[in-house]
């Protein structure tokens, strides 16, 4: 106990809970229940026996992540790096770990990097800056960004729009803004 808090340990989502929180944030989530499994996306570098013939898409329809098909040697790379149990063993509890695969995947996954595009386009594009920061922040923490996070923020997307230029008007340095939302540890932690 610190100064009379009472303070849990910090933890980690599991791999589906935070596939299915970008998919939230983007919009692409698909709340309907039930129905058949959504084939698993297959990268170009899943090769191997039993390849299925066909890939399925990339945000699995936006369906949940409960509802991808489990194909024992194509596993989404996302789910591996995050502790979803491997099928052709058993599990009494799932592994908690803390690796470098994780940053990577946040960081490079085209899954992950798809889903920030979507959600920056989701973003109120009418409003000034300080403001959708404030949104991005809020749908993302729950939570208002401080002062200093907005100052970080808006001289981030400087940067960002000067590096991509202005052709665009902003709009990539906006999902690389969503994009290191993801990144950040308070998204993927509970707290």
């Amino acid at each position: 106990m610190v100064n009379g808090d009472v303070r849990a340990n910090l933890r980690r989502l599991e791999g589906e809970a935070i596939r299915d929180a970008m998919l939230a944030i983007s919009g692409r989530l698909d709340p309907k229940l039930g129905g058949p499994p959504v084939p698993v996306f297959l990268s170009e570098f899943m090769d191997g026996r039993g390849r299925p013939s066909r890939s399925g898409p990339l945000d699995g329809e936006g369906r949940r992540s409960i509802y991808t098909a489990v194909r024992r040697n194509f596993l989404p790379s996302m789910m591996l790096a995050f502790d979803s149990p491997i099928p052709f063993n058993t599990m009494g509890r799932r592994n908690v770990s803390n690796v470098p695969a994780q940053a990577l995947i946040l960081m490079n996954d085209p899954f992950v990097v798809e889903q920030a595009k979507l959600w920056s386009k989701r973003a109120p594009a009418n409003t000034d800056a300080a403001q959708r920061v404030r949104q991005m922040y809020l749908t993302a923490f729950s939570r208002p960004p401080t002062a200093e996070e907005i100052t970080d923020a808006n001289t981030f997307l400087s940067e960002q729009c000067a590096l991509h230029g202005a052709k665009d008007n902003g709009e990539r340095a906006w999902a690389d803004f969503a994009h290191v939302l993801f990144n950040v540890k308070e998204f993927i932690y509970i707290n």
